[in-house]
């Protein structure tokens, strides 16, 4: 049997439910098999499979040696999922050129399925096989958020030579493998490389534990690299940050490109996304297969983690690493959270699905200290032709929100303090720079005016916590705006707090992509006094302004009355008087 024969095998037994597999695998399965179809039209698909180059990858692997475990000394014999992301980064090729056809991967699967192992075997035959082939000193890195992360890829990498008849081929040092022929070398990076590394050209960059990375800077030295066949590797667990960039961006992304019902298309990027859905139940064993090709497969493996499930479920507390690590869930961790993130984003849509011109708004005010952000929310509450369990019809909340800062300096000042990109948010449209020593007031009211006026929005009330902004309330109220003050205690605020997040988990919550706002929300801890909540702004340094705006105008929206809107003009050419 060809490895092709057997991975079509492969993916039709984990499509037809022989194999048990998660939703995402079955489509990246799906995806194997629809370009097996496609190689019979040339004229729209440029790419076709070799199977030399995929048995290739295939022989390296058994000319190194595995260094833990049970198999530790034997020579590595690659499972049938192995072969189904490897021989697909190897095997699929350029018609025109030759070259691989992926030049990015990115592989999602629950600890100790030989992520590592895979990573290091995949920068050896790189850096040798590869680099010879093209003619090129290979210039391999392995980044982690820290240094001795980075380096467990390249320590693994020496381990795996050990014994091996491929050893002679290389040189070893502390900090750096050197392939004898080409000169091509792995090396480990760190955070600070990240930062100043505009001087490397890496043939391959390997991504480890990407759940991890706070901000893109060490994905972005991949950016620009001057090679002829360009390869960026990220193999990851899923994490306990919603707000990171492995969920945010790569994640989300690469589960639209699996995604058949998904109008997006990304041929040169290899994907499999191995974890348990979001209806399995943790404690089915055989859910524990979707996010663990390997460890399920042998009995030293299983025991593991069944012994990790009983101590998950009689400590609550570490039910969340259980998740993460052993069923690869993205959950999102925090003390007195006050959102579940995955519900939270299951709210955001690409367009809203209603006509919201002419509709009555409430808008909420944090006003800031003056030089710290200042957020503002737009609530439009909107009445469908449905009904909840209670009869009752059902409102959708569409949400808007927009922050403020009062110049470049305290920009980046936060930039640095909360490690998010507060730049790129402002040039793609959800902050802007009022350009002043302090927030100033006046250009966030204009910017509320303008908006509604824009939008035809129609101002129902301004919701405000009076503490900074008392002159502004007054100035306001004379000028005929229906102005509430929202005192920020546990009385007043608990039925907002709690009440929002109700209709988040209801999905009658609705919102647009806002990564800012998504960011405070995750932030948002809650404080409790005799059974009442509220949002806990001392128990966190990173912003949850925007969540304080929007629930302060939530207090207000939550009793907006419905009725016939008409204007005055029909009104008095009606029969009713």
């Amino acid at each position: 049997m060809t490895i092709k024969q057997e991975l079509i095998q492969y993916a039709k037994d984990c499509i037809n439910g022989i194999i048990p597999s998660g939703k995402k695998h079955i489509w990246a399965c799906k995806r194997f098999l629809r370009d097996i179809d496609m190689e019979n039209f040339p004229e729209f698909f440029s790419f076709i499979w070799d199977e030399r180059e995929a048995q290739k990858i295939v022989d390296w692997f058994a000319l190194l040696k595995h260094s833990k475990g049970t198999l530790s000394g034997q020579y590595i014999e690659l499972t049938t999922w192995q072969k189904f992301c490897l021989c697909q980064i190897y095997g699929w090729r350029q018609v025109n050129t030759g070259y691989k056809r992926f030049t990015k991967s990115f592989i999602e699967v629950a600890r100790k399925n030989a992520k590592s192992q895979m990573e290091a075997g995949v920068c050896l035959y790189e850096m040798s096989v590869c680099a010879a082939k093209n003619g090129e000193i290979y210039e391999c890195y392995t980044a982690g958020t820290k240094r001795q992360q980075s380096k467990i890829i390249l320590e693994e990498a020496k381990n795996l030579l050990n014994g091996s008849p491929l050893r002679k081929k290389f040189r070893i040092t502390r900090d750096r493998i050197t392939h004898i022929k080409t000169g091509s070398y792995i090396q480990a990076l760190c955070k600070e490389d990240g930062q100043k590394g505009d001087g490397t050209n890496p043939a391959v960059l390997v991504l480890d534990e990407y759940h991890q990375h706070q901000t893109t800077e060490l994905y972005d030295l991949g950016l620009g690299s001057n090679t002829k066949e360009y390869l960026l590797m990220i193999i990851t667990t899923a994490g306990i940050d919603l707000t990171y960039p492995c969920y945010t961006e790569e994640y989300s992304y690469c589960s639209k490109i699996l995604n058949p019902g998904v109008d997006i298309v990304n041929d040169v990027y290899f994907v499999d996304i191995c974890e348990v859905d979001d209806e399995d139940n943790p404690a089915d064993m055989e859910c524990w297969k979707k996010a663990n090709p390997i460890r399920m497969s042998y009995p030293e493996g299983v025991k593991k983690i069944c012994e990790d499930y009983e101590i998950a479920k009689e400590i609550p507390e570490k039910m969340t690493a259980f998740l993460t690590k052993c069923l690869n869930r993205w959950v999102q961790a925090q003390d007195n959270g006050y959102m579940d993130m995955a519900k939270w984003k299951r709210c955001e849509v690409r367009m809203i699905p209603y006509e919201l011109r002419g509709r009555p708004v409430y808008v909420g005010f944090d006003m800031s200290a003056k030089i710290d952000l200042t957020s503002v929310a737009f609530i439009i509450p909107v009445q469908i032709d449905e009904t909840d369990r209670s009869g009752k019809p059902v409102v959708k909340y569409i949400c808007f929100s927009h922050s403020f800062v009062p110049n470049r300096e305290k920009l980046m000042e936060r930039k640095a303090k909360d490690k998010v990109p507060y730049d790129a948010w402002e040039r793609n449209g959800y902050l802007t720079v009022t350009n002043s020593e302090i927030v100033d007031q006046s250009a966030v009211m204009d910017y509320v005016i303008e908006t509604c006026r824009k939008n035809d929005w129609k101002i129902e009330c301004l919701c405000f916590d009076p503490a900074n902004a008392s002159k502004l309330m007054m100035d306001l109220s004379n000028e005929g705006y229906d102005v509430e003050e929202v005192y920020q205690s546990h009385k007043s605020l608990n039925e907002s707090t709690a009440g929002f997040r109700e209709q988040v988990y209801e999905g009658n919550i609705v919102y647009m992509p806002n990564p800012l706002l998504n960011f405070a929300m995750s932030n948002a801890v809650i404080r409790t006094n005799n059974g009442l909540i509220k949002i806990d702004k001392d128990a966190t340094t990173k912003r949850i302004d925007p969540v304080d705006a929007m629930l302060c105008a939530y207090k207000l929206a939550l009793y907006h009355e419905f009725g016939q809107r008409t204007t005055a003009d029909e009104w008095l050419e009606s029969d009713e008087w």
